[in-house]
């Protein structure tokens, strides 16, 4: 079970798997249609990825089929599509949304 260090750290992680997918957005590549991510990105991308799902299982909630394959395709190739990238950046957002309420109330309660 969680606790509030737990939710604490993973909306962290998944502010910098957010941070993380933006800078790759933003960086030109020779291909446009593909994001370049850095071996210390993809680092970061993992760890959001880990801490979504461990957030969303706590809201009964499936990981998003983007991410799962955002997770596969960072396994297999340094490159992303950005129309994925742009999906999954949505997603990790929603998620850090849900991952920020499960710690404010506790953090108040301090």
């Amino acid at each position: 079970m969680f606790t509030i260090n737990d939710t604490t750290t993973a909306a962290i992680n998944i502010l910098g798997a957010i941070d993380a997918l933006e800078s790759a957005l933003d960086r030109r590549s020779v291909d446009a249609d593909v994001a370049m991510t850095t071996d210390q990105e993809r680092e970061l991308l993992t760890l959001g990825i880990r801490d979504s799902r461990l957030i969303l299982e706590m809201h009964r909630k499936p990981l998003p089929k983007v991410l799962s394959l955002l997770s596969r395709r960072m396994a297999n190739s340094l490159g992303i599509s950005r129309t994925k990238a742009s999906a999954a950046l949505c997603e990790f957002r929603l998620v850090e949304e849900l991952a920020e309420g499960l710690s404010a109330p506790a953090a108040s309660a301090a």
